[in-house]
């Protein structure tokens, strides 16, 4: 997958493309990169995606995001997409009127001949384009438009707005159920204090990119993904004021059976249930005790598949 910016001076011909912000890369986004790849037909399929929320940006806003750029990035490859392209958050480009958007961008920049989004899809200046101006200049611009039904749970459409208020509730279940993948933290293992390891319950330790929307601080029936390989786990998503004073969150993830080091490595860290919140403990052997009981919780609540 080839990523770029819009600003790079690359122009594109005869593609099929989908835009948006693909929060989450939900169940509806994947929905819309499947007719994607099912229309495509030999041309490039390209997403265009703002770095972050578009709001975020007009109201200075620190709004935290489902999936950071990298784990987007990832998403979108892992979908079979062809392009990545970046919309710059500046007032020039927010400023473009809807039919400056169609022609300056989706024609002359993208070369789209498909359009792919969603029935609720705003574009252009103050988000004043919408579906039926789409339609009414596909003869202008010659592309065809696809509109794609919501996807729905429970009978509600998904939105990535309830599903940020779903991990901030910590109900990861409903989470990975709207997601169609697992709510995951990918990072750097990095070296800590090594604490874990003198108690026998090795951890490796991550701190998510702080564009990241975490769970509520606590412990979680985990799986982690090591070059390739899936291993049960379990995390613990807080500041450990067990043994530490400093205020930084961490992810701290004891892997269930496993003696490898993995310093430095890139790993996946998969959330599936919430198991109890983070708190102090009196002695470090109290919280021993405690993360003994966790793990086999854990252990029970293994029956769930890897997703």
């Amino acid at each position: 997958m080839q990523c770029i910016s819009i600003d790079d001076g690359i122009k594109l011909k005869n593609t099929i493309v989908t835009v948006g912000k693909f929060d989450g890369i939900h169940r509806g986004h994947e929905k819309l990169l499947e007719v994607l790849s099912k229309n495509a037909n030999g041309r490039q399929k390209v997403v265009l995606t703002f770095a972050a929320a578009p709001c975020a940006y007009l109201s200075d806003s620190t709004n935290k995001t489902i999936v950071t750029e990298q784990e987007k990035r990832i998403l979108c490859q892992q979908q079979g997409i062809d392009i990545y392209m970046q919309m710059p958050l500046n007032k020039d480009f927010l400023g473009l009127s809807p039919e400056q958007f169609i022609k300056n961008i989706l024609q002359d920049k993208i070369g789209a001949t498909t359009i792919v989004c969603g029935p609720d899809f705003r574009f252009g200046r103050n988000a004043s384009g919408d579906i039926a101006l789409l339609k009414k200049y596909q003869d202008v611009y010659g592309y065809q438009l696809i509109v794609i039904e919501k996807e729905q749970y429970q009978r509600k459409d998904i939105s990535s707005t309830d599903i940020r208020k779903k991990i901030e509730e910590g109900k990861m279940l409903e989470v990975n159920e709207m997601l169609d993948h697992p709510y995951s933290i990918i990072g750097k293992v990095e070296q800590g204090k090594h604490l874990g390891r003198t108690i026998g319950l090795p951890t490796a330790n991550i701190v998510p990119d702080e564009t990241k929307l975490l769970p509520p601080k606590g412990v979680y029936r985990t799986i982690v993904v090591v070059n390739g390989m899936c291993f049960h786990a379990i995390s613990n998503v807080g500041i450990n004021p067990t043994v530490e004073h400093g205020t930084r969150t961490k992810v701290e993830t004891h892997i269930l059976d496993y003696k490898e080091y993995i310093y430095n490595e890139i790993v996946k860290i998969q959330f599936y249930e919430f198991i109890r919140p983070e708190r102090t403990f009196n002695s470090v052997e109290e919280l021993q005790l405690q993360i003994q009981r966790d793990i086999e919780k854990c252990r029970k609540l293994q029956k769930y598949p890897i997703l």
